[in-house]
């Protein structure tokens, strides 16, 4: 060895210390302590940074080896290895529970303690590198998934991140100014969407080269107007969006939309040529248009959409286009379960492996007489807002389970039944028991049911979620984490909740044989997964180069109209009698 391994040693008997010191001098370790009391291990451990520790079960004090293992493994990350002369059952379990790197029953013998401590310091090294693959890989992926390559500004995987930041800061201010008992209090968070609609005409006369040079400087220009504190993104094609701190009034909001009109139009100039950039801007405001980064940005984009360019508008009710068809909708929906309009389709789940189905997820159709086919984007979230949600959700439960326990009858018996939770039913009281109880109802089996939830809905508050996720997974469900990478995008901080799979979106998948940055994002949260014992689902998978792609790279599962579309219960059952 160039550096001698520098091993600390806990040992009850002073002349067994020395004894070993020795020992392990002669093998070419260097000993940096020794101690025989719990008492006055840790600072000394803290102090001395060992490579490796020594342990004996028996020492002096009121707590054992095995206690004294477990209080180290808190602090630091260090190898250790029990040398005691304890080999019963009881003993063995209790130190197996501290995951140690060895275990040596005395009187050892020499080669004994050097296979150990060779085999041990390997061990750390491999555990070592991983962690840091991962955590390297992690890094990189959040950089490159959360991060515009042209323009080096967050994305639109950053916007529910970044927004939950804001919002933060918005209570935070708003509880402080309360103790303080200040009347003019922070009211609203603005997020502005600038629309630069027609900056395709410039990419179709000056190339794509051009374009891209003008688009940096672009952003150059209205990143030379923001305060450091505003969060510019931008958004799928030539959009932004702009989210601003807490503000008191809506003049704020005006004012500044009133200066970037002004600041950013004025022309650049090419080869002595003037080229104009015309956009517009839509305002929405938090919390009085929306409670969520999704629907906030959505009534931006609505208060743009009939601007000329060179305008703004703050979104309003009043010219929302869906406002009175909205109304007649509630009103159909309310009767939509009565009337039996409702139905279930079952997108199947597919093992890469095999290319054989192995469950299916459960999606909700309405087959509204009068309005053909109402999309699950408008009437849902309508379900939500009138409170019949939980009702729905209920009946997509059971009529789910009793459809499935004929195919488990006669198809396949253990064929999987997956089912989203919406955002009101995740927040329910004793959800995992009203859960079960639909399941005892219908004699559904527990592990074969598998509950897909958003990502957004772990983020704003993540104990919560983990306490409910912890409480689903007990009563025997898979948990799937659905649209994986299109909220907060971090394995770090799911690490530590209770699920199963991984649903990567759709996203990340479309053309990946021809997106090199996708196919990184996708190769490494399938290596990262799998380093988690987790599993990954492919959402919407379309073309044979797509499935091609994830099979190589290992992926468990697919899903997609490349297999088959959503189909109604008595079609899925004519797939299933082909693909058992």
């Amino acid at each position: 060895m160039n550096t001698p391994l520098k091993v600390f040693i806990i040992e009850d008997e002073i002349i067994a210390a020395e004894s070993l010191k020795l020992d392990l001098e002669n093998l070419g370790y260097q000993v940096i302590g020794k101690e025989n009391s719990h008492d006055k291990v840790l600072p000394k451990i803290k102090e001395n940074q060992p490579d490796l520790i020594l342990m004996d079960i028996k020492i002096k004090g009121d707590v054992d080896g095995i206690d004294l293992a477990r209080k180290i493994n808190q602090i630091m990350c260090v190898p250790i290895i029990y040398l005691t002369a304890y080999a019963d059952e009881k003993t063995l379990n209790r130190a197996m529970e501290t995951s140690p790197y060895g275990y040596i029953v005395k009187p050892y013998k020499t080669e004994d303690l050097v296979t150990n401590i060779r085999i041990a310091w390997q061990k750390y090294n491999q555990i070592n590198h991983i962690t840091h693959q991962l955590t390297s890989q992690q890094e990189r992926l959040n950089f490159i998934s959360k991060y515009d390559e042209l323009t080096q500004l967050p994305n639109q995987l950053s916007l529910v991140e970044n927004f939950n930041g804001i919002l933060e800061l918005f209570y935070q201010q708003l509880n402080s100014q309360a103790d303080l008992d200040i009347d003019n209090k922070s009211q609203f968070i603005p997020l502005l969407y600038l629309n630069f609609g027609r900056f395709y005409l410039i990419r179709d006369e000056l190339g794509q080269d051009l374009a891209n040079m003008l688009f940096k400087a672009l952003v150059k220009r209205l990143k030379a107007n923001l305060n450091e504190d505003y969060i510019l993104t931008r958004l799928d094609g030539d959009d932004f969006a702009l989210i601003i701190p807490p503000i008191k009034t809506k003049q704020i909001a005006i004012d500044l939309a009133t200066n970037l009109l002004e600041k950013i139009t004025p022309p650049f100039i090419y080869k002595q040529q003037e080229i104009y950039i015309d956009f517009k801007i839509g305002i929405s405001l938090y919390p009085i248009h929306g409670e969520n980064i999704d629907q906030l940005l959505y009534k931006a984009k609505e208060a743009a959409k009939d601007l000329e360019q060179n305008q703004y508008k703050i979104y309003s009710p009043a010219f929302h286009s869906f406002t009175a068809k909205q109304v007649s909708l509630e009103a159909k929906l309310h009767n939509a379960l009565e009337n039996r309009e409702l139905e279930i389709y079952y997108q199947p789940l597919v093992e890469m492996r095999t290319n054989k189905i192995f469950g299916a997820e459960a999606l909700l159709r309405w087959n509204n007489p009068e309005d053909k086919y109402i999309s699950p984007e408008i009437f849902i979230p309508l379900a939500e807002e009138i409170g019949i949600i939980e009702t729905i959700n209920n009946w997509i439960l059971n009529t789910a389970c009793e459809e499935f326990n004929y195919l488990h009858k006669n198809f396949k018996s253990d064929l999987r039944l997956s089912i989203n939770l919406s955002k009101r039913q995740f927040d329910q009281d004793y959800l995992e028991q009203k859960i079960l109880k639909i399941l005892a109802d219908n004699y559904f089996n527990p592990s074969l049911l598998q509950i897909e939830i958003s990502e957004s809905l772990l983020v704003n508050n993540h104990q919560m979620a983990s306490r409910k996720l912890k409480k689903l997974h007990s009563i025997g469900l898979k948990i799937a984490i659905d649209d994986f990478g299109t909220g907060y995008s971090s394995l770090g901080y799911l690490q530590n909740l209770y699920f199963d799979i991984l649903k990567l979106d759709r996203i990340f998948i479309n053309k990946i044989e021809s997106n090199p940055k996708n196919a990184t994002i996708t190769k490494s949260l399938i290596e990262m997964a799998h380093e988690l014992n987790l599993k990954i689902i492919a959402e919407g998978v379309e073309t044979e180069p797509e499935l091609s792609f994830l099979h190589k790279n290992n992926c468990d599962y697919y899903q997609g109209y490349l297999f088959s579309r959503a189909l109604p219960f008595q079609q899925f059952k004519e797939l299933l009698e082909i693909n058992i």
